[in-house]
């Protein structure tokens, strides 16, 4: 049988396989689209099964990536067993699923649009149950008030909220525990970072692998230098900063005030943390290609790879220069062509 999973919703897409596969003895095998042999294996997994195997269960995550000709090789394998089931997981499909031999069923899975902030609520309470969280109507408002319209970020704030507040969270709990977890430990991490504090962040970076979900680390790092884009962008370019610039942006880009007073360099009297003016020291052509190294990374760490060798090669990159050295390149490019 072959379950196309169809739609922009990756998370929902994941948490239905996971749920699908609860209970099951089955062989879960992932599938992606620089592997090589995939097609044969497909075809060997509808052919027959042997006496002591298991039901075989088959992920193509990334089935928009596959060739053409490997989609229209698909297409003809016999996958009409019942001891193998395909998951595609896929933007949208055309009338060529009708070619493929046995039974076809196709579910879809959209996230709400970004206004649709009702739609959004009942988002976090389905992800919520799913995990095991019993998630009201205020919790839900409370997550979704940090998160924003981010599915991956509404699942590992409610995964925080699992391990540390058990399966009813309050919103007090949200309160404490999103924001104070968010800008702790792993807080430190992103600003050693971009405050091109390697040898801190390196570090560091063990004890974070251990501490915080993959997910969570690809995603709170991806934030972070997001945010920084913005108030780059925003920000006049000064050597120092008094606190009204600060309340100033704070309130135009809906960025928590001490840390636009951290990207910009500014020093509380109790600081523990030589403040360090990002604004001096980043462009935004650069944080651009920050920004698309890190959706690279957020894709692989969602393909299962090992967040410690990614974040390690990230903190190489920025030590390097490189991410300079690629736009400067590009520059000379696009003079050469213009």
């Amino acid at each position: 049988m072959v379950i196309y999973l169809v739609g922009d919703s990756e998370l929902s897409k994941e948490l239905y396989i996971k749920e699908y596969l609860k209970g099951k003895d089955v062989e879960y095998h992932k599938i992606f689209a620089d592997d090589d042999g995939k097609i044969e294996e497909l075809k060997n997994a509808g052919v027959s099964l042997g006496l002591f195997s298991s039901a075989k269960v088959y992920d193509l995550v990334d089935f928009d990536k596959w060739s053409k000709s490997e989609k229209n090789q698909f297409q003809l394998i016999d996958l009409s067993g019942s001891w193998v089931t395909v998951f595609v997981r896929t933007e949208k499909v055309g009338k060529e699923v009708t070619k493929i031999p046995g039974k076809i069923e196709i579910l879809t899975f959209e996230k709400p649009k970004e206004w649709e902030e009702d739609k959004w609520l009942n988002f976090v309470k389905d992800v919520a149950r799913k995990i095991g969280v019993i998630c009201d109507e205020e919790v839900a408002k409370s997550i979704f008030k940090f998160t924003g319209p981010e599915e991956y970020a509404i699942l590992a704030e409610l995964e925080k909220l699992q391990i540390y507040a058990g399966e009813h969270p309050t919103t007090q709990d949200v309160e404490q525990i999103v924001f104070k977890r968010t800008i702790s430990k792993l807080d430190e991490f992103c600003f050693a970072l971009s405050e091109q504090n390697y040898s801190i962040a390196k570090n560091m970076l063990h004890e974070i692998c251990n501490d915080y979900e993959p997910i969570i680390i690809s995603y709170t790092v991806s934030k972070h230098f997001i945010e920084l884009f913005s108030i780059i962008v925003h920000a006049p370019k000064k050597r120092e900063y008094k606190w009204p610039d600060v309340a100033q942006l704070s309130k135009e880009l809906g960025i928590l005030s001490p840390r636009v007073a951290r990207f910009l360099g500014f020093t509380f009297k109790d600081s523990k943390y030589k403040p360090v003016n990002h604004v001096l020291i980043y462009s935004p052509k650069v944080l651009k290609n920050i920004i698309e190294y890190l959706y690279f990374v957020d894709r692989r760490v969602k393909l299962s790879d090992d967040i410690k060798i990614l974040m390690g090669l990230f903190i190489s990159k920025l030590e390097s220069g490189e991410f300079d050295k690629t736009f400067e390149e590009q520059d000379k490019q696009q003079q050469v062509e213009d």
